[in-house]
């Protein structure tokens, strides 16, 4: 009996932490674009263009928002970038140097991910940015299907991925 009363305890505190962690990832999150997601082309940090409404014509696509200075993105950063390998990502590095520096930063990490670099914040401002790290994910007709700010995880990702196909 003992043992019930213990494991009704953990399940209120792991529902009643998941509840503060989704409010808080929605307050985050509640300026970021719903409906359809902004027009989104800009050359990479290698000069290469991207084009978000062209890429979303073969499947979902994963935005994340992140800089080098964020300690939360030293995290999620390693699982944005094994997603791309089967994925389709484009990464927005918000206020964390020239290009030089990111792409530097980036083979520092190991990570291998598409960049469009932000220098002043203007691009991370026209989607509602508020906290990094932040992943919107684009479904195949250009709409944000997710967002989630802070903490996530490849599978979570993956999962939103997943439900936005």
């Amino acid at each position: 009996m003992k043992w019930r009363r213990g494991l009704w305890s953990l399940v209120k505190f792991v529902l009643f932490a998941a509840a503060i962690v989704s409010v808080v990832s929605w307050y985050h999150s509640r300026n970021m674009p719903k409906g359809t997601a902004p027009a989104l082309v800009a050359p990479d940090i290698n000069g290469l263009p991207i084009n978000l409404q062209a890429m979303t014509s073969k499947g979902p696509v994963l935005v994340y928002f992140w800089a080098t200075w964020c300690g939360y993105c030293r995290v999620v950063s390693p699982a944005v970038s094994e997603l791309a390998e089967d994925h389709q990502v484009i990464t927005i590095a918000l206020q964390s140097g020239t290009p030089e520096e990111v792409a530097t930063y980036q083979q520092q990490h190991n990570l291998n991910f598409r960049t469009i670099n932000d220098p002043q914040g203007a691009l991370s401002a026209s989607w509602g940015l508020q906290v990094t790290p932040t992943v919107a994910i684009i479904d195949r007709e250009g709409r944000v299907s997710a967002v989630t700010s802070g903490m996530s995880s490849k599978w979570g990702l993956k999962a939103r991925l997943w439900l936005a196909d």
